[in-house]
């Protein structure tokens, strides 16, 4: 039985084709999630920064190839993924509610904007 309230991935896909991954989750919805929209929302001190200062993702403009192919994704407990880029970056800790929250499906993408 599951103790939290929000539903838990139970599978992931990582599409290199379309450059995306998508989460199957317990209440049965998949998620989308582009690589490049996942490397820029990366949430580590690192990418994001830290006690008032900047991160590095804060001065650029755009990624490279490197940066945004994600080549695998590890589980952090029981809350959330740490994708591992090609670039070797893998300190970024996606709770499982950050994922879900920001899940690029069509049907996400209606809820949050019109409340449908």
């Amino acid at each position: 039985m599951n103790q939290y309230k929000h539903p838990t991935p139970l599978s992931f896909v990582l599409d290199d084709e379309k450059r995306q991954l998508t989460l199957i989750w317990s209440d049965e919805h998949e998620s989308i999630h582009s690589w490049e929209t996942l490397r820029w929302a990366c949430p580590c001190a690192w990418c994001a920064g830290e006690g008032g200062q900047p991160g590095m993702l804060q001065n650029k403009t755009s990624l490279s190839i490197e940066e945004t192919t994600l080549v695998n994704i590890e589980p952090v407990g029981r809350y959330g993924l740490t994708p591992i880029w090609e670039d070797g970056h893998h300190t970024g800790i996606f709770t499982y509610e950050k994922l879900r929250a920001s899940c690029e499906c069509q049907q996400c993408q209606d809820k949050r904007y019109f409340g449908k």
